[in-house]
């Protein structure tokens, strides 16, 4: 699963805690990964607990069995964005004239995977909503999560329709096999049942995971160089893989995902975007 960021706040605040207690002088450059408001009072914020049932009642789970209804409103809503999607490609099959790339490039899709293709409501409920490398990796290794609701259909008519299928996730290259087992079918765990990526006309396979930045392909060194270490940020990894795969000759007609910064940096003529109120990458 994708590196997550959203206690930065408290670790740059307890950091900048530290250096005062040691007097230590800094300048506050820091700032937290997602800007908001600022309550007045403690009655202006939901409590945390509250918040969590809230949660759970949203995914048809108030009992926090780690099973969603299908029938639920995070069902309803997570269908409804991927009917919207099939809607839009299906409108678009034949539309010809509208390829940013020319008429010889072939229409495409590109899928995040947590929470846009594969839902992770069964970890956020045995975690706790706090995210652990080793125990995540127990349940993506595992291959233990089941489809979001409308996507495995909204896929499959979409390849069927003669689009490219391609996947981009924050999980690590070491996660490949599981994933592509979990989204399609090898007889481990969830098959979620999702078409094969297509190959890329270079040879790639068409599921792209992140590698690790000693590993970059040139294409991720020039767009993340000025990034802190050298090491893609979500927007300009996801961005700059979209681009690598309209440079071989596609067209991106929907780009799908649970964040913003899945869809953020153009190389896609239109985004959807998947509910999900668990976490926040920036």
């Amino acid at each position: 699963m994708r590196a997550r960021t959203r206690r930065s706040v408290i670790v740059a605040t307890a950091v900048a805690a530290t250096l005062a207690a040691a007097g230590t002088a800094y300048a506050v450059t820091a700032q937290p990964a997602i800007s908001t408001s600022t309550p007045h009072s403690a009655d202006q914020v939901t409590n945390i607990d509250v918040l969590r049932q809230q949660i759970r009642n949203y995914y048809g789970d108030p009992l926090g069995t780690g099973v969603f209804d299908p029938q639920g409103n995070y069902a309803k809503e997570a269908s409804a964005v991927a009917d919207s999607g099939a809607h839009w490609l299906a409108a678009k099959q034949h539309d010809h004239g509208h390829w940013a790339k020319g008429d010889n490039a072939t229409k495409a899709i590109v899928l995040d995977v947590d929470d846009t293709t594969l839902t992770t409501w069964n970890y956020e409920l045995v975690s706790n909503w706090a995210y652990n490398p080793t125990t995540n990796a127990d349940y993506v290794n595992g291959q233990l999560f089941p489809a979001t609701p409308g996507m495995v259909a909204m896929a499959t008519a979409a390849a069927q329709e003669g689009y490219a299928v391609f996947y981009l996730t924050g999980r690590p290259t070491s996660q490949e096999a599981a994933t592509l087992g979990n989204l399609t079918a090898d007889g481990i765990g969830v098959d979620a049942g999702y078409p094969a990526p297509t190959a890329l006309n270079d040879g790639e396979d068409g599921l792209f995971t992140k590698p690790d930045v000693s590993a970059y392909p040139d294409y991720l060194k020039a767009a993340c160089a000025a990034d802190p270490g050298g090491k893609c940020t979500t927007i300009h990894y996801k961005s700059a893989t979209r681009a690598h795969i309209e440079s071989l000759g596609y067209d991106i007609v929907a780009n799908f995902g649970d964040q913003y910064s899945d869809l953020k940096g153009g190389s896609a003529d239109r985004t959807f975007k998947m509910p999900n109120p668990n976490y926040y990458l920036p």
